[in-house]
């Protein structure tokens, strides 16, 4: 007769080498995501591996594509993050989370739209478009600035009143346009009053399209805008200083940092990652 220890002693082995991979998987999903100087936190994820398992690290549309940067030869290449926008690529400069402000406790990020910049270095007016905020979640401040520009034909003969309310202007080279900023900044559009949203409208000329850019509060010296004084490089450092989109922390998130966890999302709902010692790996509650 066949002793049954050894076969005992084989299957606990086999499940206690399953329960020990199961909980080395759990622990190493969703580390912490690095790129660049920059760490980012849920519900943002790295879009190389976003949609790869039954679990990922990040909400839709809050995916980081951690591209190398293009350097001069004989120089190391350096990983930029870009968060894409409506088909836009937007730079990560910073992120700053759990930030007060009177509609609470906020989280920040910083983008530049590095093609914007591009064009008003060479007098292009291809990346001028209005802003649209995305359908993620990420949202303009209450209190963001704004910069109104105006795209006119060419062929556009401006009224003096028009022109009074100006504070630049530089023909297109890559299009039969011209571009102008009013010399006013505005709060978040989202947030105009009708009279606001009127004022704007009854000056943008027919045939010319109003363009209206989010910028950093903290990096523009309103009073030079609406003086006049200001040349396109000055404009340029303003829009490289880039604007913030704010996101509010998820509830079931914080549940699992609380409880030492990590956090992902299986499509339907946020879920805790078990860290060594925890045994709850479906249920952010």
């Amino acid at each position: 007769m066949l002793n049954p220890i050894p076969t005992v002693i084989f299957f606990t082995l086999h499940i206690l080498l399953i329960q020990s991979q199961t909980h080395t998987s759990n622990h190493s999903r969703c580390p912490p995501f690095r790129c660049d100087h920059i760490d980012f936190p849920f519900p943002f994820s790295d879009q190389s591996t976003f949609g790869s398992g039954s679990i990922d690290c990040g909400f839709p549309g809050y995916q980081i594509l951690c591209d190398e940067e293009e350097e001069e030869e004989e120089e190391e290449s350096t990983p930029v993050p870009i968060l894409m926008i409506s088909t836009q690529p937007y730079q990560v400069k910073n992120i700053f989370l759990n930030q007060f402000y009177d509609e609470g406790v906020v989280n920040l990020i910083t983008l530049v739209n590095t093609d914007l910049i591009r064009d008003i270095n060479t007098a292009s007016c291809h990346s001028f478009r209005n802003f649209t905020s995305p359908s993620s979640g990420l949202l303009l401040p209450d209190w963001n600035i704004n910069l109104t520009f105006f795209k006119c034909p060419s062929q556009f003969a401006p009224p003096q009143d028009f022109l009074d309310q100006t504070a630049l202007n530089y023909t297109c080279n890559d299009e039969q346009s011209r571009l102008y900023l009013g010399r006013y900044v505005i709060v978040n559009s989202s947030q105009m009053n009708p009279t606001e949203r009127s004022f704007n409208n009854s000056i943008t000329p027919r045939d010319c399209n109003l363009v209206m850019l989010p910028v950093s509060s903290a990096d523009i010296n309103v009073s030079s805008v609406n003086n006049g004084d200001i040349e396109r490089s000055q404009l340029s450092k303003v829009l490289a200083a880039g604007f913030p989109l704010q996101w509010k922390s998820d509830v079931d998130c914080e549940n699992c940092i609380k409880k030492k966890e990590r956090c992902g999302f299986d499509r339907t709902k946020v879920v805790c990652l078990c860290d060594d010692g925890c045994n709850n790996t479906n249920s952010s509650k």
